[in-house]
């Protein structure tokens, strides 16, 4: 087993942090291992609201209708005339539910069971009458990075979405079909799933930009005058990038799954926006690698100015001991208890030590001034 260093505080903390978080990944990883065994459909993740939510919106270029609070999906059975429809999940723990939600849209029990586990990679699977589409996002919630898994089912006039909990991440998209503004009414259902994908994306986005901002600020505590606490804050920092990076790099690979696919749910007018997004998602990951870098130059210069003040500080502690190691010497011969030494008895002894310890001292400190040890 690695040794932890204890004489790095710092390090003792995060390492703290790490094994909390990988005490709730081992209770996710028992919890579906006894679901796989048991071949039922589990719940797998935190419950972070007490009751699923759900909105239904149906509409088309002239028409808007909103539902809330659905319990009866036989309406995918029997669409309405071109509507489109988008229905909104907040929550995913309730098997059940979404158990009739699969049975009306005909979703295969392994799609139930990737919806219900928030531990899922990001992913994108076609089937015969619906594409699967599952992504992470992120917000920062203070000085953490909060991670919400997002399931997609789209078909070729409605689209399914499942949230964790209430978000703000489609409020735009709700309001641009309220007011019938943009091309969302206007246009299929795989055109709806591309812009929900943005909204996604942009939070990664802003959340990349608040954390480089909140970067920026240290960036100046690390250049002037650096601590335990300023490596600890930097440290934070990085693993909200690697968290951000982990959720973001899949995603950007599920993009670029769909844009290499002839999928017959993405029609050929729409597919530059889906390339759009990949371009977006390409853009965000540099973006963070960036931030990455930033974080290790700032953790170097840290240590660097850490191991400077020390190599001051041993600088003026050895100069110190030096002078007076010879000063050390004659006070030591002076203090040997000898009846007979030359010196012992001559009236002006004492004085002529001293001066002699003086010049010794001045001589010392401009040779280190000359040879600019000082």
């Amino acid at each position: 087993m690695k040794g932890i260093d204890i004489t790095r505080p710092d390090k003792l903390i995060l390492q703290g942090i790490k094994t909390l978080g990988a005490l709730g990944q081992n209770l996710y990883s028992d919890k579906k291992s006894e679901a796989k065994a048991k071949a039922e459909l589990t719940f797998i993740g935190k419950k972070k609201m007490e009751s699923v939510q759900s909105q239904l919106y149906q509409f088309n270029s002239k028409e808007f209708a909103v539902e809330t609070e659905l319990k009866d999906f036989s309406f995918f059975q029997s669409p309405k005339g071109k509507h489109v429809s988008w229905l909104n999940f907040h929550g995913v723990h309730d098997v059940e539910l979404l158990k009739k939600v699969g049975k009306a849209i005909n979703l295969d029990r392994l799609t139930i069971r990737q919806i219900l586990d928030t531990t899922q990679r990001p992913k994108v699977e076609e089937y015969d009458d619906h594409l699967f589409f599952s992504v992470k996002s992120i917000a920062k919630n203070n000085e953490e990075i909060e991670v919400e898994q997002l399931s997609f089912v789209l078909g070729s006039n409605y689209a399914v979405s499942f949230q964790e909990e209430i978000g703000d991440h489609f409020e735009g998209i709700r309001n641009k079909l309220k007011e019938g503004l943009g091309f969302i009414r206007k246009r299929s259902s795989d055109y709806l799933l591309s812009q929900l994908l943005d909204a996604i994306l942009d939070n990664y986005f802003e959340t990349i930009d608040q954390s480089n901002e909140a970067i920026s600020l240290i960036e100046k505590v690390v250049i002037e005058d650096p601590d335990k606490a300023t490596l600890i804050v930097l440290e934070k920092h990085k693993q909200n990038a690697q968290a951000i990076k982990k959720a973001l790099a899949p995603f950007k690979e599920a993009l670029t799954n769909l844009m290499n696919g002839d999928s017959k749910f993405i029609h050929t007018n729409n597919l530059k926006y889906y390339r759009d997004l990949g371009n977006s998602a390409a853009a965000a990951m540099e973006e963070i690698e960036a931030t990455l870098r930033t974080l290790e130059g700032l953790t170097n210069i840290c240590f660097a100015s850490q191991s400077q003040k020390m190599n001051e500080t041993m600088k003026v502690l050895t100069t110190v001991s030096t002078i007076f190691i010879p000063l050390t010497f004659i006070a030591g011969i002076y203090g040997m208890n000898f009846d007979n030494m030359p010196e012992l008895h001559h009236p002006n002894g004492y004085f002529y030590t001293w001066g002699v310890m003086g010049i010794i001292f001045i001589v010392m400190l401009i040779y280190f001034k000359m040879k600019k040890w000082i």
